[in-house]
């Protein structure tokens, strides 16, 4: 069975209720304290992460008693910023409830993974996950995998960060060969230590089809997986996968006839018309599909070049 991490949005009506949902789904609701709160127009993170953050804490602390027997993760910015060491204080302060993971966004470095593991002996956390999300992490993942501790058991890749980390444009996502070119080197690793692998969200969340090819395509690779899901319909996906469902289905193709210019400047456009503010991913109502705000920063290098 896949075990799904859900990065859930903030939300107080039914709250309970929803965590016990994606728990029976074997899926672990997730709060991101990163990538979905960054602030790429006005450059004001800081104080968008730290309300953001506040108001999760407040959540959590007010259904505390209720919620002890969900699956409760979260991640958190990368080792060494200002927010990092705040991201800490305030899963600290949670006090009693055990936290299922934590997902340690950019661990480019097997010292960043054994500095963390060192200083968050007094949290309660089942395992740390390391995420795969640069150049730099990726050219050091077999070190880093090496690395033994009951506490590390899988390792996370972050595809839409890496792209951006690689300079390309467009996206490589999980419609394109050169994904699994990138998830090959995984299973190489992960394999040969032991260690277990959680597949990068996928942004289509309109097309269920291709989200269980996806499903699919990771579980040749791997006996250890996760997913990571953005919508409940996705983690339902992954708790009723079958990898023996024959999936026949057409190239899925984003650009389409449009240059690479036009399609960046179509992501651009999307964007800004459905995210004015620039905060975080943004969904396109018509399709349901996501855009990453890394992928509208690509977009925005590659026309200015």
């Amino acid at each position: 069975m896949i075990t799904s991490y859900q990065f859930v949005k903030f939300r107080e009506d039914s709250f309970v209720e929803f965590h016990r949902q994606l728990t029976e789904m074997n899926t672990i609701s997730c709060f991101d304290f990163e990538d979905s709160i960054m602030d790429f127009k006005t450059n004001d993170s800081n104080r968008y992460k730290s309300d953001h953050r506040e108001k999760v804490m407040r959540l959590l602390n007010k259904f505390k008693s209720k919620i002890l027997k969900t699956w409760l993760g979260f991640r958190i910015n990368e080792y060494g910023t200002n927010k990092y060491f705040d991201d800490i204080a305030a899963i600290k302060s949670l006090g009693d409830i055990k936290i299922r993971c934590i997902f340690l966004s950019n661990c480019s470095s097997v010292k960043v993974l054994k500095t963390f593991l060192s200083e968050t002996e007094d949290i309660r956390y089942d395992e740390v996950i390391p995420i795969i999300e640069s150049n730099e992490a990726f050219n050091n993942l077999e070190e880093i995998l090496k690395l033994k501790d009951p506490r590390f058991k899988n390792i996370a890749f972050g595809h839409c960060d890496y792209n951006l980390s690689c300079n390309l444009f467009p996206f490589v996502h999980q419609d394109n060969p050169k994904y699994w070119y990138w998830i090959k080197k995984f299973e190489q690793v992960c394999k040969q230590e032991n260690i277990g692998f959680i597949n990068s969200l996928y942004l289509n969340v309109n097309h269920n089809n291709y989200f269980n090819l996806m499903l699919k395509n990771t579980s040749r690779f791997f006996d250890n997986w996760g997913q990571i899901t953005l919508t409940t319909e996705q983690s339902k996906l992954c708790y009723n996968f079958k990898d023996d469902k024959i999936l026949n289905l057409p190239e899925f193709d984003l650009i389409g006839n449009n240059s690479i210019k036009d399609f960046a400047t179509k992501i651009i456009t999307l964007f800004d018309k459905y995210n004015p503010e620039g905060k975080g991913y943004t969904i396109m109502p018509e399709t349901k599909t996501f855009i990453s705000p890394h992928e509208y920063v690509a977009a925005k290098r590659f026309v200015n070049e």
